[in-house]
């Protein structure tokens, strides 16, 4: 793993910092990157590797975390490479994944489900879903992708797919039938596992492979 921010350090230098596994970004120690601002929440916010890449994690923090200017909520953000960070307005830093290229190097590798943010592309253990999925099921795709086991509710998945639509316009029979067509693409394009997970009077999840 190479991945690593780069930013300005307290003395005004440009820095860059490593990324671990698990890293805690912080006021002061035990972070693993002290930013030491009064700004900044003891505890403000945690990066960690899961398969396929990096998430970041608001840790309730006082002033927020950004990811190209849009909050961070109770939901990790999955990271892609270029994106900005920026902690409680004052910090300003650049994720930056030397291997995630849209040139194979990292889809090559890749297990379980990937989506390029730019394109919208989706890739199934390496292989790249043709045709296209609809618009319905990349913007159902995309909501689940962002916060893997998360659970979305109906309004959610009507508000993402369906935008300025009156909820109760959308049947149920509509979103169950999206979801089959969905499971279907996917196990059409290699899956080997269910990754629309259903859960009875709750909502939807992804789950991606261990």
């Amino acid at each position: 793993m190479n991945a690593f921010l780069s930013g300005t350090s307290a003395s005004g230098k440009t820095a860059k910092w490593k990324l671990k596994h698990d890293t805690l970004i912080g006021r002061d120690a035990p972070a693993d990157l002290v930013l030491p601002l009064a700004s900044i929440s003891r505890q403000h916010a945690r990066i960690e590797y899961h398969e396929p890449g990096y998430f970041i994690r608001d840790l309730d923090s006082r002033n927020g975390t950004f990811v190209n200017g849009a909050p961070i909520h109770d939901a990790p953000r999955r990271l892609q490479n270029g994106d900005v960070i920026v902690l409680a307005g004052a910090v300003t830093l650049r994720f930056i994944d030397p291997e995630e290229t849209l040139d194979g190097l990292r889809i090559g590798r890749l297990k379980g489900l990937w989506i390029d943010d730019a394109s919208r592309a989706v890739w199934v253990n390496a292989q790249k879903i043709e045709p296209p999925l609809s618009a319905a099921q990349t913007a159902l795709l995309a909501l689940l992708y962002r916060a893997p086991g998360k659970i979305f509710s109906r309004d959610e998945i009507i508000a993402a797919v369906w935008p300025g639509v009156d909820a109760g316009g959308i049947s149920e029979e509509a979103i169950d039938a999206l979801i089959k067509r969905l499971r279907a693409r996917l196990r059409e394009s290699g899956a080997q596992q269910e990754y629309i997970q259903v859960l009875r009077g709750q909502g939807v999840r992804l789950a991606q492979p261990d």
